[in-house]
């Protein structure tokens, strides 16, 4: 239930050894850099001022080229590796070795100028095939381009839509003059393409003639010799580029074994960026600095430890009260209760003078999404696949956490599922049933009558009342802890009476409802604990001024009481109805799957079986995983939370280092 104390931490050293201190920093991790509590504008501070940001400039651009080059090798290279691909383990020494960083930084470079080579010679290739493409309609033309006629005769080389009529404009362009002569040289879907040879005399009135069709002159400037003999130089040309293409992406493959010594680099770099952005928020002078931060509590001795080798002077202090809100917050976890770290973020990490809920929701969690779950089956190989999952690839962040989670609602549902005779649902009775076998005796999961052995604890598809009434029973107790630790919170606060009323009340109603049922505590008809939780209730309105005021107070906290607790524990019911629904799921399938082999001989009924089987329970398990999850997690948040859950935290940040593609091994 507990959250970290933390402490501010205020840094004055010397700004030659503020790189040194800042590496520090980040090999210990327990220390967010903030902003300073400084205006800078303020005359007092006239000698102080931020750093430059050059460093992290520096530092964004070679992450930019690291990346732009691990795109151009996705690009160009199919590269071995998938989701579950183990991430290699180094010394923080080879993380941060230079040597093969600058290394790293020129492969990149190289890539990157491949790649803008080949990016020149695609440009290049697009321009002469736009040239090609120009002169395919003229290769019929047995005439050199640059033709242009000279004081007697015109040459025109020209062009009329695709829908002219290219017949009309010839007999227009022969009645014009007789001193013409017009080759069709080719068309497209959208212009026909001619030459038009004529006297100079009568060129004007040729192309009079011509203007009524659409005509329009090509102009073929820069071209020497026959539109054939350009195309032949186009397809070498062409052929030479198509070469060197090959050639830039021969080279870029050539540095596919550097992929992961690219992805070395960028996580080195994300470390610079990290720390440069730390910088970018101190102060300093011409010869020291001014440091400002956050320091968990168990941290403060290995940091005090640490400084001791600088020339530097510091102070840790507790924060005040009103700095509450903006002090961050970090939940102190242990093996089983970090898991659930996914689930509170979610939802919104608890203010820092709040209670971390990890703890509190750890069993209740697991329980509910192992009594959802519910079968042996299902959990182990739930539990199965997230524990390979954990072992191969050691993920981190939100998505660790939620495999070690899914891990233990694995085991937990593979228990409950034994307890309660789920295995694949009723796979046992249908399979020997479908073979015409006795129905086999294992204890919980198959218990013919007669048998002996212990059946199930609960039986959801033959007594869902029972499952029912105890899943209610598991919703009143997870919602009990929430109001004793509401409770607990008054009282921490000084607010005693607000607990005794508004929470206290409500148990005695609790316990007077129970004992009335039980018809325990009676006395002359009158059910005395009911009504002493009933009378304590009017301490709703302590708050409130005037008799309407109080009348209205007491009302709305009963009404609220009312409608809030008992409604909260009715959306319990939905362990039961998960539960049957996952259950009846499986054994619709399982019913299936049995149908076609009762009238086939067992070579062949057992593999259609296993088909069908393997299909249904396939769908069962990823549907039932993501129901699961989610009607879990909102019986966290809307019934358990809302009894003493204070959010508005903000996530500790520390300086640290924080790598993606690569695991940093412990100094020891």
């Amino acid at each position: 239930m507990a959250i970290v104390k933390m402490k501010r931490l205020r840094l004055m050293g010397m700004r030659s050894e503020r790189e040194s201190l800042l590496h520090l920093l980040q090999k210990l991790g327990c220390v967010e850099v903030d902003e300073p509590a400084i205006d800078l504008s303020d005359p007092q501070w006239a000698a102080v001022g931020k750093p430059d940001g050059q460093g992290l400039a520096t530092a964004r651009e070679q992450s930019n080229l690291l990346n732009q080059a691990l795109n151009v090798l996705a690009r160009h290279v199919s590269l071995k590796g998938g989701l579950l691909r183990p991430r290699p383990r180094l010394s923080r020494k080879e993380l941060f070795d230079q040597d093969s960083y600058r290394r790293g930084l020129d492969t990149a470079q190289a890539i990157v100028d491949g790649e803008r080579e080949l990016a020149n010679l695609t440009a290049e290739q697009g321009k002469l095939q736009t040239q090609k493409a120009a002169l395919a309609p003229w290769l019929s033309l047995d005439v050199p381009l640059e033709l242009s006629g000279d004081e007697n005769i015109a040459v025109i080389f020209g062009t009329i839509p695709a829908r002219a009529d290219y017949a009309a404009m010839e007999a227009a362009v022969t009645q014009a003059s007789q001193l013409t002569s017009l080759s069709h040289a080719g068309a497209d879907r959208e212009l026909q393409y001619f030459l038009l040879v004529c006297h100079k005399e009568v060129e004007q009135a040729c192309c009079e003639a011509m203007r009524e069709f659409g005509f329009s002159r090509s102009n073929l400037r820069g071209w020497t010799g026959t539109a054939a003999d350009n195309d032949r130089q186009l397809d070498n040309q062409l052929a030479v580029v198509a070469q060197k293409m090959d050639e830039a992406k021969e080279h870029i493959a050539s540095f596919a074994p550097h992929r992961d010594a690219l992805r070395l680099c960028l996580d080195r770099v994300a470390q610079d960026i990290a720390r440069e952005e730390a910088k970018g928020r101190l102060v300093d002078s011409e010869c020291a600095f001014y440091l400002e931060g956050w320091v968990p509590d168990p941290d403060v001795e290995a940091l005090g430890q640490a400084l001791r080798g600088y020339v530097c002077a510091w102070d840790i202090r507790a924060p005040e009260r009103e700095e509450y809100p903006t002090v961050p917050v970090k939940l102190k976890s242990n093996r089983l209760t970090e898991p659930l770290t996914t689930i509170t973020t979610m939802y919104s990490l608890p203010a820092y003078d709040g209670v971390d809920p990890n703890g509190l929701m750890m069993p209740f969690y697991v329980f509910f999404f192992g009594f959802m779950f519910a079968d042996l089956g299902y959990g182990l190989i739930l539990a199965a696949v997230t524990a390979f999952i954990q072992w191969r690839i050691r993920p981190k962040g939100g998505f660790g956490q939620l495999v070690r989670l899914m891990i233990m609602c694995g085991i937990s549902s593979a228990v409950i599922g034994l307890l309660t005779g789920g295995f694949f649902s009723d796979f046992l009775v249908q399979f020997t049933g479908m073979l015409g076998l006795p129905q086999p005796v294992i204890p919980f999961l198959s218990a013919p009558e007669g048998s002996g052995v212990p059946g199930p604890l609960l039986n959801v598809m033959g007594d869902p009342m029972s499952v029912l009434v105890f899943s209610l029973v598991v919703g009143l107790v997870q919602i009990v802890v929430g109001m004793a630790v509401k409770f607990w919170m008054l009282c921490r606060d000084g607010k005693v009476l607000d607990a005794v009323l508004d929470v206290g009340s409500w148990w005695v109603i609790f316990v007077g409802i129970a004992l009335f049922a039980l018809g325990i505590g009676n006395v002359s008809g009158y059910p005395v604990v009911l009504i002493v939780g009933c009378l304590m209730l009017l301490g709703q309105a302590r708050g409130a001024k005037g008799i309407g005021g109080k009348l209205g107070a007491v009302i709305g906290g009963v009404y609220n009481g009312v409608t809030g607790y008992f409604g909260d524990i009715l959306s319990y019911s939905r362990l039961m109805v998960m539960m049957l629904a996952g259950s009846v799921i499986g054994q619709v399938f399982n019913i299936l799957a049995a149908m076609p082999g009762s009238g086939l001989p067992p070579a062949l009924g057992i593999p259609i079986f296993f088909i069908i089987f393997l299909l249904g329970h396939s769908f069962n398990i990823g549907l039932n995983v993501i129901g699961t999850y989610v009607h879990t997690s909102r019986l966290q948040y809307l019934e358990f939370f809302k009894q003493f859950y204070q959010e508005g935290g903000r996530p500790w940040r520390p300086l640290e280092i924080n790598t993606k593609y690569v695991d940093i091994e412990e100094e020891k």
